[in-house]
């Protein structure tokens, strides 16, 4: 399943390992509140439709409104910004209500290609085992969605893209919802949105296959419990340990500095940092961190590698902070109104 992950990452649009793209397009106080508020916005979603995700509590992967949705909207987001050109990117840094308008735009994409991905690889399991008439009904159904995520139909109230990207029961947002819910300044409307989806899924940057997160790769070791081999065996992770890490990962999306590294590699980090934190794991830091490395990255030592993890463990202890314990993989909001993400003033 790793092998699987790192394949499928390779293929991602990304900048090389620790590329730090600030200076273009990227407003670093004005992305930590983008973060902040899809957090947000996707537990308001949640607690919407609290009815619906009930029947699956227990099973974040059948639950539309959860961090893995936050994670590819982030992917969406500084995949597209990043792929700019100098000129057009600075426009995104300095300009507000059209930084507004492209976060909201990929809150909308991103709630929906999660989606997919999920049902998606829900049927590729069912085909591996022998359902053959239900592959090829699945097959025609991912073609039919990366030709509406394309030209960008997906935002649309449309039945055909419901039937794609929702479960029976869950309705997924349009993007009236989205603006209204999120008191989105009036400047901003449902046809710019539109708009600007067509030319997000239309760009090279949007991603033709599953988005793979520092998420993926933190659920492919989670096991019944935490298993740290002294053997230099594959590391294991139990619930606990899977939660601290995925919060960690949570905690990476805010720093502009992660842009640049590959999900393995904040994965990597965010794992050793929560083994380190275990009170199951009583191995040092050196061994247990090269311990999480082979279970990602495989015996081959890399140098390079090796100083590109540290470095983001080194940025995720600057990001993570104490924050109230969160549920199905949502934060608990505290309070209860959703303004839109950038203030009038800056802080």
């Amino acid at each position: 399943m790793v092998n699987d992950l790192l394949e499928r990452e390779a293929h991602q649009s990304s900048p090389s390992d620790g590329d730090v793209l600030s200076g273009r397009g990227v407003n670093a106080v004005w992305r930590r509140k983008v973060i902040h508020w899809y957090f947000t916005l996707i537990a308001a979603l949640r607690r919407q439709h609290s009815t619906a995700a009930a029947a699956s509590d227990d099973d974040d992967a059948n639950d539309p409104f959860n961090r893995s949705t936050v994670h590819v909207t982030a992917f969406l987001l500084d995949s597209y910004l990043m792929s700019l050109p100098s000129e057009r990117a600075l426009r995104f840094k300095n300009d507000r209500p059209a930084y507004q308008l492209l976060a909201t735009t990929c809150l909308l994409l991103g709630m929906r290609l999660a989606r997919h991905d999920d049902i998606k690889e829900s049927r590729k399991r069912d085909a591996a085992d022998g359902q053959d008439q239900e592959q090829g009904r699945g097959m025609k159904r991912a073609k039919t969605h990366k030709m509406n995520m394309n030209e960008a139909s997906a935002i649309q109230t449309t039945e055909a893209a419901a039937a794609i990207t929702t479960p029976p029961g869950v309705a997924m947002p349009n993007a009236a919802t989205i603006l209204r819910i999120s008191a989105a300044p009036r400047s901003l409307s449902e046809r710019h949105v539109v708009s600007m989806a067509r030319e997000v899924g239309g760009s090279r940057s949007f991603p033709r296959s599953k988005v793979v997160t520092a998420l993926d790769f933190i659920q492919a070791l989670g096991a019944a419990s935490t298993q740290v081999g002294q053997d230099g065996g594959c590391v294991s992770l139990g619930p606990t340990e899977v939660e601290q890490a995925s919060r960690a990962a949570d905690s990476s999306l805010r720093d502009v500095s992660l842009m640049g590294c590959r999900p393995s590699v904040v994965a990597c980090a965010a794992i050793t940092l929560a083994l380190v934190r275990s009170d199951s794991v009583d191995v040092d830091m050196s061994t247990l961190r090269h311990q999480v490395q082979r279970s990602i990255f495989g015996s081959e030592e890399d140098p390079a590698l090796q100083v590109v993890i540290m470095k983001a463990e080194a940025s995720l202890l600057t990001s993570i902070q104490v924050e109230p314990p969160s549920r199905n993989g949502v934060r608990r909001v505290l309070h209860t109104t959703t303004s839109h993400l950038i203030p009038l003033e800056d802080e």
